[in-house]
């Protein structure tokens, strides 16, 4: 499940925005929780560091990622491994691009009708996958390649979930699944509520 939420902005917040999203995503966990394992006694100080770091809730059956972004936070819970990267579409970034992006990613960002839209989406894409896998941006992300024409990824053992959120942000989700496809839809109307999605 994939859980959505409308924060206060950066610039409406101000100083600690950090710890705000921080606190914001920790909230969404505990609601997602009690929603989808209403039995689970989730607590904070049951989140430890698993391999290469990556946070898991000690004593549970299931896997979760939070990401957040300026105005937005958000949550997967998930029976197999899961990422999740939130951002608020960015301008695109050449320096960024060479450093991260394959010759065959950047060929399609220069191309693209809004360059910041699809430099954001392969963004996520990458950020989803390296959160599922605990590695962060050390992995060459060069070689984490995505095909946005064709709807595919680097790997077949892979699926991942794009939602274009109003036009201000973009959300994937990294599942381990035999597919390497990419599905992508658009949430128009997100409301301060919480977004639920199932997956």
């Amino acid at each position: 499940m994939i859980y959505i939420k409308r924060i206060i902005s950066k610039k409406e917040y101000g100083k600690g925005y950090h710890n705000y999203c921080h606190n914001e995503g920790l909230s969404l966990l505990n609601h997602a929780v009690s929603c989808e394992y209403p039995d689970f006694d989730f607590c904070e100080d049951a989140i430890k560091k698993g391999y290469r770091g990556k946070p898991y809730i000690e004593g549970a059956q299931f896997h979760y990622n939070i990401s957040h972004a300026d105005g937005l936070v958000v949550c997967a819970l998930s029976q197999t491994e899961v990422g999740i990267d939130a951002e608020s579409i960015r301008e695109t970034t050449d320096r960024v691009m060479k450093r991260c992006y394959s010759d065959s990613e950047i060929a399609y960002v220069n191309s693209a009708a809004n360059k910041d839209t699809e430099f954001t989406r392969i963004w996520t894409l990458k950020e989803s996958y390296v959160k599922l896998t605990g590695e962060g941006i050390a992995t060459d992300l060069k070689s984490v390649c995505f095909d946005l024409e064709q709807a595919v990824s680097f790997s077949d053992e892979l699926i991942f979930l794009q939602f274009a959120v109003s036009d201000t942000h973009i959300v994937t989700v990294c599942q381990r699944q035999v597919s390497g496809k990419i599905f992508f839809s658009t949430l128009n109307d997100l409301s301060d509520d919480i977004v639920v999605i199932d997956i």
